[in-house]
Order: C-alpha cells, then sequence, then structure tokens
C-alpha cells in the first residue's frame, strides 16, 4: 500500500470496517444475511479431590452408577416341612400369597403336588406343612446375568412356624428393595431364589417350643440358591459435558477391555447423538454418559473389573512412564498401596520390568501391592517370594499370599508349598492352601457330589490329603463337608504322585454317641467291633437300625443317601444341615479325633448393609404402588454371634475367618489310619 493514493486506501480501509462489521453481526447476532448461531458455553472440568498420580485415570474424572452392593427380597413359601409349619398368618400377608398362588394355578391342581394337590390357597397356606417365608439376599455390584448368591429365609414376625428343617423354597422373586405387602410398592424384579433350607446344623433338629433353638431353626438360607434374573446396568456419568472426553474414555475402555469371541456389543457403549462414540457406526453418546458392560471374562469376578476399570488411564499413550511413577508412588506413599495397586494392574503388562524390584521390599504393603499386580500379569518372578510370605509371614499376611499362588501359572515349587501348608497348624492357613490346591489342580482333590441329582447335590464330599485331622465344613456359597485326612501329603506327596497313600479318617472305636433326644444313637464296644447304628426319622417315625462303616467319609455317603430303584444302596437320606450337626455331635463327643470348623457366618451382615445402600428412586412398576400402609419386612440388624465350646463371642460383621466349634480331647488311640493305594 505504500505507493496507493488516499482514495484507494480509504476505499480499503471502508471495505475492511465492513467485513468487521460482519463478521462481528454473525458472532454477536447481527446479522449480514447469516441467521444467528447460538454459542455453546464450555463447561469448565471440575477438579476431584484425588492425588495427583490418579488423574487422568477414569476413577478421577467420573462415577459408575450401579456399583453399590443391592437388597433384593420377597414373601415366599417353604414347603416339605414336618408339621412345624402352618399357623395363623396375617389378613394382609394371606391376601398377597393368595393372589400369588391363584396366578401360578394352586387350588387347580397344576403346581401343588401329593397331599397338597387339589387344595384352595387358603388350605394350602394353613398346611402344618408349608409356612410363609420373608426371603431376603445381597446382588454384589455388577452381578451378571445368572450369577448365582446365597439367600437367606426367615419366618413373618409373630409367626408360628417352629422350624424351617427339612422345608424347600418355591421359585420367589425378588425385587428391589425390602418385601412388601400386597398394595406396597412394587419395585423392579432383579432375581429368583429357590432350593432346599440350610438351617443352624448345631441345635436340635426336631425342637420345638419356646426356646433357643426355635430362634435359630426358624430362620436358614439357601446356599447359592438365589440367581440374576435381569442384572443392574453399570452406568459412568463424567463429571465433564465434553463429547471428546466421553469419547477418549470409551475408546479408553474399549481398548482395555476388547470384545471376545461370542460376547455381543463393546464393553463400553456412549449415548445420545454422537455416531462416533465408540467406533461403531450408528451408536451415539451423550457426552457425560456411558453404558458399562461386565466382559465374559470378568463374570465370576465382577469386583476386580470395576477395580480395574477405575484406575484405567484415559490417555493411553506412554504407559512405562506412568508404571514407573507408580512404583516411585509406592515407595513414597505406602498407605496408597492399595489404590496404586489397581493402577499397576491397570497399567498392563509394561509395569512388570519396574515391579521386580518390589517383590522383596521391606514394608508389607507395598511389597504385598507389587507381589500382587506382577502375579496379575502372571510374572514367574513373584513365586519364590510369595511361598517364603506363605510360610513364614504374620497370619493376615500368608492369607493373602497363599490366594495369590492360586492364581500363578503352573509352577511346581508353587505346588509343593501348597500341598505343605495343607498341614499347618493355623485353621485359616490349612483352609487356604485347601482353596488354593482345589483352585490350580482340579482332580487332585477326590470330590462325590452326595445326591440323587449330581448338578443339584445335597453337598459335595471332598477328601484333602493333611497330617492334621480335621472336618471342614462351608455356610456359604457352594455346601461342602471337607474331610482333612492323615497319611498323604507335604512335599514328598506332592514330588511323587505314585508315593501317595490315602489317609482315611476312622470313627472312635470305642465310643458312644446320642444326639437329638436320643433319636440318633452311635456305638461300638471294642476296638475290633463293629459299629452300631440306631436312627429314628422325626418325619416318619421310622427306625432304623444298622451297622455302619467306620470310614467317616463312606458313613457321612450313608446319611445323605437316599435310596432309590436306581441307586438303592441304603442311606438315611439326611439334609445337609442335619449331617454337618451330626458330625459336630460325633467331634463334641469325641466319637472323631477331629477338629471341626465352619465359616463365620455373614449374609444377615451383609444383608443388613446392603438394605442401608440400596435407595429405591425408580417409581412403582405398576398400579399396585399405591397403599403406603403395606406392610415392609425390614431385613434386622446383625447380632452378636453365641461363644461356642469356649471360645470368645464374635461380630458377625468381623471378616470372614474360620472358627473351630469343637476341641475333642486327646486320645492315646489314633482315629486314622494309612492303607497303600
Amino acid at each position: 500500500m505504500r505507493n496507493a493514493s488516499p482514495r484507494l486506501v480509504g476505499a480499503h480501509a471502508r471495505r475492511l470496517a465492513a467485513v468487521l462489521m460482519c463478521v462481528s453481526g454473525a458472532v454477536w447476532g447481527g446479522g449480514c444475511q447469516s441467521a444467528p448461531k447460538e454459542v455453546k458455553k464450555v463447561a469448565a472440568v471440575p477438579l476431584r479431590d484425588v492425588p495427583d498420580v490418579f488423574r487422568g485415570t477414569i476413577g478421577a474424572e467420573g462415577s459408575i452408577n450401579g456399583t453399590e452392593p443391592q437388597l433384593v427380597s420377597g414373601l415366599g413359601l417353604v414347603v416339605n416341612l414336618n408339621g412345624t409349619g402352618g399357623g395363623e398368618i396375617r389378613p394382609d400377608v394371606l391376601a398377597t400369597m393368595e393372589r400369588e398362588l391363584s396366578r401360578n394355578g394352586v387350588g387347580r391342581g397344576s403346581n401343588a403336588v401329593g397331599v397338597l394337590e387339589g387344595m384352595s390357597p387358603q388350605e394350602f397356606l394353613r398346611s402344618p406343612n408349608v409356612a410363609v417365608v420373608v426371603v431376603e439376599a445381597k446382588i454384589a455390584p455388577g452381578a451378571p446375568e445368572e450369577s448365582d448368591f446365597d439367600v437367606a429365609v426367615r419366618t413373618l414376625p409373630g409367626s408360628t412356624v417352629t422350624s424351617l428343617e427339612g422345608g424347600t423354597l418355591w421359585t420367589t422373586d425378588l425385587r428391589l428393595g425390602p418385601a412388601t405387602t400386597f398394595g406396597g410398592y412394587k419395585t423392579r424384579k432383579l432375581a429368583e431364589a429357590r432350593g432346599p433350607i440350610y438351617v443352624n446344623p448345631f441345635t436340635e433338629p426336631a425342637a420345638g417350643g419356646p426356646s433357643e433353638a426355635l430362634i435359630t431353626r426358624t430362620s436358614g438360607r439357601v446356599l447359592g440358591g438365589g440367581r440374576v434374573t435381569e442384572p443392574l446396568k453399570l452406568e459412568l456419568v463424567l463429571d465433564t459435558d465434553s463429547h471428546s472426553r466421553a469419547r477418549s474414555v470409551v475408546a479408553a475402555i474399549n481398548a482395555s477391555f476388547p470384545r471376545e469371541p461370542g460376547e455381543m456389543g463393546q464393553t463400553a457403549r456412549g449415548r445420545g447423538t454422537d455416531s462416533m462414540a465408540s467406533g461403531t457406526p450408528g451408536e451415539a453418546i451423550v457426552a457425560q454418559t456411558v453404558a458399562i458392560s461386565i466382559p465374559r471374562a470378568y463374570k465370576d469376578d465382577p469386583a476386580e473389573f470395576l477395580d480395574l476399570l477405575r484406575y484405567t488411564r484415559i490417555d493411553q499413550a506412554f504407559p512405562q512412564d506412568f508404571a514407573k511413577r507408580y512404583v516411585e508412588e509406592l515407595k513414597a506413599n505406602p498407605s496408597m498401596s492399595r489404590q496404586l495397586c489397581g493402577c499397576l494392574k491397570a497399567i498392563g503388562k509394561t509395569a512388570v520390568p519396574f515391579l521386580n524390584s518390589m517383590y522383596d521390599y521391606p514394608e508389607f504393603a507395598p511389597r504385598m501391592a507389587a507381589l500382587e499386580a506382577g502375579a496379575f500379569h502372571n510374572d514367574a518372578r513373584v513365586a519364590p517370594h510369595l511361598i517364603e510370605l506363605a510360610k513364614s509371614a504374620p497370619a493376615s499376611v500368608r492369607l493373602q499370599a497363599i490366594r495369590l499362588m492360586a492364581k500363578l501359572p503352573r509352577n511346581p515349587n508353587v505346588g509343593i508349598a501348597l500341598f505343605d501348608l495343607l498341614n499347618a497348624p493355623e485353621l485359616e492357613v490349612r483352609v487356604g492352601a485347601y482353596e488354593a490346591v482345589s483352585k490350580r489342580f482340579d482332580g487332585v482333590i477326590p470330590k462325590v457330589a452326595v445326591g440323587i441329582n449330581p448338578r443339584q447335590p445335597k453337598f459335595v464330599l471332598e477328601s484333602v490329603p493333611s497330617s492334621s485331622p480335621m472336618v471342614y465344613v462351608t455356610q456359604q456359597g457352594a455346601p461342602k463337608i471337607v474331610i482333612f485326612g492323615g497319611g498323604w501329603g507335604g512335599s514328598e506327596a506332592a514330588r511323587n504322585p505314585r508315593e501317595r497313600s490315602a489317609g482315611v479318617v476312622m470313627l472312635q472305636k470305642p465310643s458312644t454317641v446320642t444326639a437329638w433326644s436320643d433319636r440318633f444313637m452311635l456305638r461300638s464296644d471294642c476296638e475290633t467291633c463293629p459299629v452300631r447304628m440306631m436312627y429314628r426319622n422325626a418325619r416318619t417315625g421310622e427306625t432304623t437300625q444298622q451297622n455302619v462303616s467306620d470310614k467317616l467319609v463312606e458313613f457321612i455317603e450313608y446319611l445323605a443317601h437316599k435310596p432309590t430303584p436306581e441307586e438303592p444302596a441304603p442311606g438315611l437320606d439326611m439334609s445337609y444341615s442335619e449331617v454337618v450337626g451330626l458330625l459336630y455331635e460325633l467331634s463334641r463327643q469325641e466319637a472323631i479325633a477331629a477338629t471341626f470348623a465352619t465359616e463365620q457366618d455373614r449374609l444377615r451382615a451383609e444383608i443388613f448393609e446392603a438394605s442401608q445402600a440400596t435407595a429405591l428412586n425408580d417409581r412403582p412398576e405398576d398400579s399396585e404402588a399405591t397403599d403406603e400402609k403395606a406392610t415392609v419386612f425390614k431385613p434386622t440388624a446383625p447380632i452378636p454371634l453365641r461363644p461356642v465350646d469356649g471360645e470368645p463371642a464374635v461380630r458377625e460383621f468381623e471378616k470372614p475367618k474360620i472358627v473351630p466349634l469343637a476341641k475333642p480331647a486327646a486320645k492315646p488311640k489314633t482315629s486314622t489310619t494309612t492303607t497303600g493305594q
């Protein structure tokens, strides 16, 4: 413009001014033949109060809805009782159950069987072989469809039902929140429950009347009897309203948890209007919300998946740098070991080279965090360190090391160490080693499914090699009776399987046992005499007298076996809780020289905790949800457990542990013999 005339300069200036006015009008809504456009304000990204080392992880930028344990419950029916049910039923409960029975055809004979066939709903509900119960359970966070869980069953407040022993829970719908009668909020159905009732086995099975036994016999559980039918949806809600950030989150999740063969859809799916959200045409996203599906690989452990998800980095570039930083932070801040372990697992196998230096770190918390991350990534170098800790560390660390050893790749040294720990004097260590051996060496521990249906047996009977005799029974998950016998076990047996010999736990001779108000008697008069048994069935009144095997495993099978045309062998057809109760009596009266141990019970405490976390924000499902006066059966609070055999009282909400229920006195004659195999 140096040689332009003043006139041309003025024209250029006027045109420039016009352009600037047009642009200004477009931005601020002025005009210049352009429709006004709304300018979207960009929200500031909120910063959570988390340590800097965790920034950039999914858990630091969003919340996962659906990760709280949920209470589910309903009113159900227990059938096949031995005259201990029936009685008067409150009108609101009676109306509710009559309606449900009519829906299912009771009264027309389609569902009722045996003596109940053809009964009206009222007659059915008042039958002495039927009881109306409250069914409650906790569904774990992220539990997928078809997953199983334990169910608690209790009689109604004020009920005249005296015992649930021997009963079977009919299929019961389990809905979100506490159970209600007809007219109350009908919330969403999440699961179903059914199966045989397991009651407290350490009291008199035929007990009745106002006694302590009455309290324990009117509540029970169905082990593994619940099944999720409609899982709660997991949803990630981001703190920032940003489409691009949501796309990055979805991409990071799907890269870390890729779809496996046979799975439908991605692990993370966006919602809304942006079809580029997950890389799938037509899939959309709302800036703040991402739907999460549990990958098949984590079906049995959704909690681990949720933990990994929280610590997954959104920007997955330079993972080695972050792995190194996590390890340095682990040394500097041992109090964050649990969270940093999650980060080291989520970052991937790139963390392994940096973890090796921490495997022998002097502080337990950082050391165990590194070993857990290394075991998760299948680093074989963790094995000798875990073996050392499992043998000599404090009890809590030993159990953690044993659990990690169960996840390692095949290693003969790990197997030898686990077999040695089956002889540990500490009950928890011994049981932990058994669970690890059972998980690592499928088929090594002999198992017998006791019951008519091998797919749904009464319980599983297992024999474990150990030089420390013990009878261990489960009260949670799958029902099991595990016999720790003497004879084979230890490092030599693990190295030379052909040299193993089967240790057989025997009934003591001579001995005399009476139980259950003399309905059961067992007697052997001398060391070479047969074992004679007398049993009177409280349900049928039939009395059985017979010589029985003195081998404990065979004796247990006899107690539970039900003779059929296909399996005509003799048996008493006892329930799982009856067998467990009788084994306890045998141990208490020194007919078995073996420690009797069981799990600490936590089901009632877990249900109560879930009831505190369950929020019923959804509106009622249908028009039934109108009457606020409907009865609501809320879960009862946990109470301290009673001391057993001089053991101190244990609060039910404490960490589960193995507790001895009987400590038989030592006898000069051993209860185990060793025979060649």
